[in-house]
């Protein structure tokens, strides 16, 4: 049964999140790096829902708000992605020394960015309070009955890619 993680994107530039090429990436972010603490890139498993939604940083989107919802279609060895031909050239196709163990890779992916999507849009029985994380780490205790639902929803009212381009500043 799948799982949807949700987090609050702090700052959203089009890095981490990366929706970009036909992909959306969870790289850079989200990760346990050095410290070794298993966070979602670590415990997302193929299959596996993500889901973004704002902080109150100024490169974000503010609460309530959905930047993203991607599922998971493979987890790559970080290794593997650098050298991936699919993501060369890519803005997170790159080793900082940060301690990366695996990249999250999807092409079934609602990104909306600076049109985010209000959480008033969604229907108010799938919009609880599970749906959204609020402050630092994740949560991962949305029903699965209702992630079928939610999932169908997106499905039936937007077009799976990008409908928006990054809250914030985008980095050089």
């Amino acid at each position: 049964m799948a799982t949807l993680f949700s987090y609050v994107v702090d700052h959203d530039l089009g890095f981490a999140p990366n929706p970009s090429a036909g992909y959306c990436t969870l790289v850079h972010c989200k990760f346990g790096g050095m410290r070794g603490r298993r966070n979602i890139v670590e415990s997302a498993r193929v299959g596996d829902w993500i889901l973004g939604s704002g902080g109150r940083n100024k490169d974000s989107a503010g609460h309530g708000k959905l930047i993203y919802l991607m599922r998971v279609d493979e987890k790559l060895p970080f290794e593997r992605f650098l050298v991936d031909t699919r993501f060369r050239g890519r803005r997170d196709c790159k080793d900082f020394g940060s301690g990366n163990v695996y990249a999250l890779i999807s092409r079934r992916y609602f990104y909306f960015g600076e049109k985010t999507l209000e959480l008033s849009k969604v229907p108010s029985e799938l919009a609880t309070d599970q749906l959204i994380k609020r402050g630092p780490g994740f949560r991962r205790d949305y029903p699965a009955d209702q992630l079928k639902r939610l999932v169908k929803w997106f499905e039936g009212k937007y077009e799976v890619g990008r409908h928006g381009d990054p809250c914030g500043k985008r980095l050089g």
